[in-house]
């Protein structure tokens, strides 16, 4: 119930931000995202999984549609899983792989631009996905997440169309406190 709040609470705030106040160029018009991009992105999480510490690393493929100010997304990735040792279980590490995958939005809410070549852009994105563990203990779990955050992109407008990405969200997943996730990637 909380998530849903929280949720709401985002879709709320958008809907009533004004964000393209300042954000025209010298024709009047927002320079708006490509109808199409490729991104890639490396990066680290951390979380709890079953009560325990969870981090790791990994990579992400992004596939996006642009309109505007909206970038639609469907986002897959793979990373290293590690989970801190239970002073009641075990005294090791467990390690392995997490696989994870959703869809998403992302919103430019403000964009700088010092010239018409290229600028700085801000956003807030949100996506609803899944993950599936794979770690050496033979353990086998997926679960659903929820993920909220906020970036930065530094984009060229003009060929060739590239954009820098940093961003950071937070990880909401059943039955477990918040984790993050942080990136840094190329779009195309």
């Amino acid at each position: 119930m909380r998530v849903l709040a929280i949720a709401l609470a985002l879709v709320a705030t958008t809907g009533v931000t004004h964000a393209d106040d300042d954000d025209e160029d010298e024709d009047g018009e927002f320079i708006g995202v490509p109808k199409f991009s490729v991104g890639l992105m490396v990066g680290g999480h951390g979380t709890r999984l079953d009560g325990k510490s969870e981090s790791g690393f990994g990579t992400s493929l992004e596939l996006a549609l642009g309109s505007q100010r909206w970038q639609y997304f469907v986002e897959a990735g793979l990373g290293t899983s590690n989970i801190a040792p239970s002073t009641t279980n075990t005294s090791y590490m467990v390690t392995g792989r997490m696989v994870q995958g959703g869809l998403g939005a992302r919103w430019i809410a403000r964009q700088f631009r010092p010239d018409s070549d290229g600028g700085i852009e801000l956003y807030l994105l949100s996506r609803a996905g899944m993950e599936r563990f794979y770690l050496d203990d033979d353990t086998r779990t997926s679960r659903p997440e929820l993920d909220f955050g906020f970036g930065l992109q530094g984009r060229i407008y003009k060929r060739p169309r590239l954009a820098f990405r940093l961003d950071a969200r937070v990880l909401l997943t059943p039955n477990e406190s918040p984790g993050f996730s942080s990136g840094i990637g190329f779009a195309w």
